[in-house]
């Protein structure tokens, strides 16, 4: 009977997608890090059906090091499913998400194992500094992380997936039925106790950073997977309108009796009106669709992820 593998102390989980040039580079320094630690520990690596040679490379570190993991989705599921499908397949007590593209300093992985060993549950890596973005684009980020922590009641700092969970805390996250799963807010709904690390984001040296509809997704599926915010404020800007409605109409009244000569007629403003009114509606309903867009996927129960193929790993 085979033996049945030592359980790792450590798994790190990286979804990638077209990291070819980075791979060498960001190899090295998780060699580093992780047998420094003198643990057991397996790296896993998500690809999400990459069109360059990043699965050739994975296989070639996989092929000499069976700590080195590999899953390939039968096509692209995004970032989320990818760290879905890492959380399904690690095995260690501590399990580190983090971005293949070098932004992520592994190195931090230390500290995170260090306030793990102080009794944390989940440590997140909190962005103080980047080395290559534009304060603009800094800002923005913050005010998004701020819009999130009001509309949602969650804490939303400067963070992303880079997180230690303990194996209890991923338990928790994968025992939960949603099939889309949003972690930055996950790591803050499963409660726990956490504690946050300051790091500086590294230049991007090769591909390209999120894109503008990219983050625009990101909000929506934030807001909406925890709060109501968009459907009550849709309700009050409602109520806003049909108040500045009544006023107008009041105003228009007294305007024609104390000056019918100055009233012009004609149908600008009526058209107006109906522009605002068309507009907020047409808003409300996308808004409302989003919601019912989450309700269908629940309800249709297709999996959130499809694996073609994996390597060095037998428990998927």
């Amino acid at each position: 009977m085979p033996k049945k593998p030592a359980t790792p102390y450590l798994s790190v989980i990286l979804p990638i997608f077209n990291e070819e040039k980075s791979l060498p580079e960001l190899m090295r320094d998780l060699y580093s890090v992780c047998d420094s630690l003198n643990k057991n520990y397996e790296i896993i690596f998500v690809d999400d059906c990459s069109s360059d040679r990043t699965l050739e490379i994975l296989n070639q570190y996989a092929d000499k090091d069976q700590r080195i993991k590999i899953i390939r989705f039968s096509r692209n599921f995004r970032h989320q499913a990818a760290i879905s499908a890492g959380l399904d397949a690690s095995r260690g007590e501590l399990v580190v998400t983090m971005d293949s593209d070098l932004q992520h300093p592994p190195q931090v992985i230390s500290e995170f194992i260090k306030q793990a060993n102080n009794g944390y549950d989940v440590v997140i890596a909190e962005r103080v500094a980047n080395e290559k973005r534009s304060f603009l684009r800094e800002f923005i980020g913050r005010v998004i992380y701020r819009f999130l922590s009001v509309t949602t009641g969650l804490e939303f700092k400067n963070a992303g997936d880079f997180v230690l969970y303990k194996r209890r805390v991923v338990n928790v996250i994968k025992s939960l039925p949603e099939r889309e799963k949003f972690f930055r807010g996950l790591a803050q709904w499963v409660g726990f106790k956490k504690k946050y690390i300051p790091y500086i984001v590294r230049a991007r040296k090769f591909g390209r950073g999120t894109s503008v509809k990219g983050l625009a997704r990101f909000i929506l599926n934030g807001v909406t997977s925890f709060s109501a915010f968009p459907l009550r404020i849709s309700f009050w800007v409602g109520l806003l309108i049909f108040l500045i409605s009544i006023g107008y109409g009041v105003s228009v009244i007294i305007e024609k009796i104390l000056y019918p000569e100055n009233l012009i007629e004609g149908l600008t403003s009526l058209t107006i009106v109906v522009l605002a009114l068309g507009s907020v509606q047409l808003m409300v309903i996308g808004v409302v669709g989003e919601y019912l867009y989450k309700m269908f996927n629940e309800i249709k129960g297709r999996p959130v992820y499809i694996i073609a193929e994996t390597k060095n790993l037998d428990n998927l």
